[in-house]
């Protein structure tokens, strides 16, 4: 995609302000990491606490075409790491009450990668990577980087390591572990949360993989084509947000009357009890008197 309508004489050197599309746009997210192995290879190493030389082959399986991402629907990115692992790392930034449920969905779906008939050990580890800035998992306490695997939930024991989802919470960086910070997690938690070219330019001094993403989000960001995609995706995403939010008033709209009538009831019940419970002792008392048993 060529660039257009760039300020006169701008350039990612010079840029200044807010950043209007960020890392947090999935789409920005998905097309600067499919173009620059570097980086890729960076965040993976930072998810899996490992070094690049531990990266041998990293392939992107679902690149999108920015010409044709009107019918593009996934948004998530599956790669393939030295050709015997699967990994999808996600961006969720909005909230979705079934978050929980899709998320192990795309991990089954991602894990199922053998035709019907073939051999069992052709199955790859699979892992879902979540990155978000929304507490999604309000039971839970809060935590900057988490990992879930299947676990017997009496002694802990692993029941095996080939699947698991990690989340990644960028509205937690203050917890971040010291394993956290010398694996570079913290590093990328504030590249994505870096909203302005000052912030982004100063994490990326120094660092050619990183100097070539801003680069592309630059570009990106004054290309008119590109612009609409990514002005079309936010508002998409920001209507969802508001149907949820509407939906969650218009329900308690409705069930908040029908609460507070049964609450009543139950205050009224209690009340009831309550002068049934004293009559019932009124007149035991009153049989006492008179030498009467109640029994």
């Amino acid at each position: 995609m060529k660039t257009k309508n760039l300020k006169q004489g701008q350039t990612y050197e010079t840029a200044t302000g807010k950043i209007e599309y960020t890392l947090q746009s999935d789409m920005m997210f998905h097309y600067v990491m499919q173009k620059s192995k570097g980086a890729l290879t960076g965040l993976v190493c930072a998810l899996k606490g490992i070094t690049p030389s531990e990266v041998k082959d990293i392939h992107v399986e679902n690149p999108i075409d920015l010409n044709n991402a009107a019918r593009e629907t996934i948004m998530d990115i599956k790669l393939t790491l030295n050709n015997n692992e699967i990994m999808n790392i996600e961006l969720q930034m909005y909230f979705e009450e079934q978050w929980i449920q899709r998320s192990i969905l795309y991990l089954c779906r991602a894990y199922d990668s053998i035709d019907r008939g073939d051999n069992y050990t052709q199955l790859k580890p699979t892992t879902l990577y979540c990155i978000t800035d929304k507490n999604l998992l309000s039971d839970a306490s809060p935590e900057f980087y988490s990992k879930y695997q299947l676990l017997n939930v009496k002694n802990h024991n692993l029941y095996s390591d080939i699947i698991g989802i990690n989340v990644l919470q960028l509205n937690h960086t203050e917890l971040a572990t010291k394993e956290d910070i010398s694996n570079n997690l913290l590093y990328w938690a504030n590249l994505f949360k870096a909203t302005t070219w000052e912030d982004f330019k100063a994490l990326a001094k120094d660092n050619p993989a990183i100097e070539e993403v801003g680069t592309m989000i630059f570009e990106l960001n004054y290309d008119n084509q590109a612009k609409e995609l990514l002005e079309g995706q936010r508002r998409y995403r920001e209507q969802m947000a508001t149907q949820y939010a509407s939906g969650v008033i218009d329900a308690k709209k409705e069930l908040q009357p029908i609460i507070d009538d049964l609450e009543e009831k139950i205050e009224n019940s209690e009340h009831e009890k309550s002068e049934l419970k004293d009559e019932v002792s009124r007149l035991q008392a009153l049989l006492k008197e008179h030498g009467i048993s109640d029994k």
